[in-house]
């Protein structure tokens, strides 16, 4: 026979178990990561909390020494820089549990400042060199990169950065140790050269009269030319003058300044504002001739007054043209030498073809010419008379008589200029005894037609010769009569 053993069950008690703590965790969520753990978008602490016997719990704590609270769960938002988080949870079994997080968080870029000199031009240009730098500075996560491009962003040089002429564009970029990023441009325009002028419408020296046309051209490689000026008082003055297309133009009014030399002198702007060197040429105003003065009427007999007097200029030529108003003989020209200013104009009778003038008025021209070929000119007259070719002539009876027949008898040759009264006396024949009578009354007559032919001749030739014979004629009269 086998025996079997029974089992025997004993009722032993279980243990109790033991409380156990809550449980807390805090995870950082950021929205936007960037460079060496940094957060550079919105950042948040997210706390959750619990007990395993299901009691109720709660949290609390401090962000950076900032209290904080809450039920089981919560998202707390993190400020920008670096910080810690301590949390504890408290279960209302009267056990706790607790925890930290640390965060850092930049979500701004550095502050970033470009450094240029003030603008010493115009219209936002340079006329010097320009030193470009930067500094940027970043007070949370702190500067990484600072450097700068001139084209375009291809290749970036630090700073400072030196300009020249031309028109630059500068980039300029910065950034911080999160991976924020700033970019700014700056366009730099340089002018240091300035512009050139030239004159091209008269050369130096050149002779102008009236409304002078002067004109030239401008150039301006960077920014250009903006305008000019001109002076005609050797800089004292200055007129803006008219620019089209890089080409100047100015009217000189020269009839407006006495003769004489001017300098005249241009000058240009560029956009920039840079003035360039004056250019200048001497140009010789002649518009006013020399002063010409003749006398405006005189008898053939006389002699005319010419007086000439320089305006600036000396004088090169002097002339006095004789000439008949109807033309029908050859002119005379009568040159003077220019050293003088005052001449005496005689003529004698004759054209330049040797033609004897008969009575009439001629015309005479003086003209006087400066060594720059502006000439001054005066006119007036020479007058021959009718009584310039007339002689008077006292002729005797065909027998010798007590008569004396004074007669005029006009001729039509060459005679001098004055009239002449030609007595020809004859010798009576030697008589026994003259008988004493008185002169009848033709010859009374005849010697008063004489007298008035003799007093107009006076008229006509003041001169004290007409004087003198006059007084010659009585004489002879007297003695004729004493004979007879």
């Amino acid at each position: 026979m086998t025996f079997t053993p029974t089992a025997t069950f004993t009722n032993t008690p279980s243990p109790t178990p033991t409380p156990l703590p809550p449980q807390i965790t805090g995870v950082v969520v950021c929205d936007l990561w960037g460079d060496s753990g940094w957060c550079r978008g919105e950042e948040t602490l997210e706390l959750t909390a619990s007990d395993p016997q299901g009691y109720d719990v709660t949290i609390s704590g401090d962000l950076n020494g900032d209290p904080l609270t809450c039920g089981s769960s919560c998202d707390l938002p993190l400020p920008e820089g670096t910080g810690t988080a301590d949390y504890i949870v408290t279960s209302t079994s009267g056990r706790t549990a607790s925890g930290s997080s640390i965060w850092q968080r930049d979500g701004t870029p550095p502050d970033l400042a470009v450094l240029l000199p003030p603008v010493d031009g115009r219209i936002g240009w340079y006329v010097s060199e320009v030193d470009l730098s930067a500094t940027a500075t970043d007070a949370i996560s702190g500067l990484s990169i600072l450097n700068g491009s001139l084209d375009g962003g291809t290749t970036w040089i630090s700073f400072p950065v030196q300009f020249t002429d031309g028109e630059h564009l500068a980039l300029i970029y910065a950034r911080d140790v999160a991976g924020n990023e700033v970019t700014v441009s700056r366009s730099i325009r340089v002018d240091t050269v300035s512009p050139v002028a030239q004159i091209t419408s008269h050369t130096n020296g050149e002779i102008v009269q009236g409304d002078v046309q002067l004109s030239g051209n401008l150039e301006d490689l960077t920014s250009g030319p903006e305008g000019g000026e001109i002076s005609i008082d050797g800089g004292v003055t200055w007129q803006p003058v008219l620019l089209e297309a890089g080409n100047w133009s100015f009217v000189w009014r020269s009839g407006e300044v006495p003769n004489g030399e001017y300098t005249i002198q241009v000058r240009g702007m560029d956009r920039a504002g840079n003035v360039g060197d004056v250019v200048s040429i001497a140009l010789t105003v002649d518009n006013a001739p020399p002063a010409v003065s003749i006398t405006e009427r005189w008898w053939i007999w006389e002699n005319g007054t010419l007086k000439v007097s320089p305006n600036h200029f000396p004088i090169a030529s002097i002339q006095v043209t004789i000439r008949d108003p109807q033309k029908r003989w050859k002119e005379l020209v009568l040159d003077f030498d220019p050293g003088k200013n005052s001449y005496i104009v005689k003529w004698g009778r004759r054209f330049g073809d040797g033609t004897l003038a008969p009575p009439w008025e001629y015309s005479v021209l003086a003209e006087a010419c400066d060594v720059n070929g502006l000439c001054g000119q005066d006119a007036g007259r020479i007058v021959i008379p009718e009584m310039a070719t007339s002689t008077a002539t006292l002729n005797p009876s065909p027998t010798a008589t007590n008569t004396l027949m004074p007669s005029i008898t006009p001729g039509a040759t060459q005679i001098p200029p004055t009239p002449t009264l030609a007595l020809n006396t004859p010798l009576s024949e030697e008589q026994p005894k003259p008988a004493l009578s008185t002169l009848p009354l033709w010859q009374i007559i005849g010697l008063l037609g004489l007298f008035m032919v003799i007093a107009s001749a006076s008229v006509v030739d003041p001169r004290p010769k007409a004087l003198e014979r006059l007084g010659e004629t009585f004489k002879m009269m007297s003695q004729t009569k004493k004979r007879l």
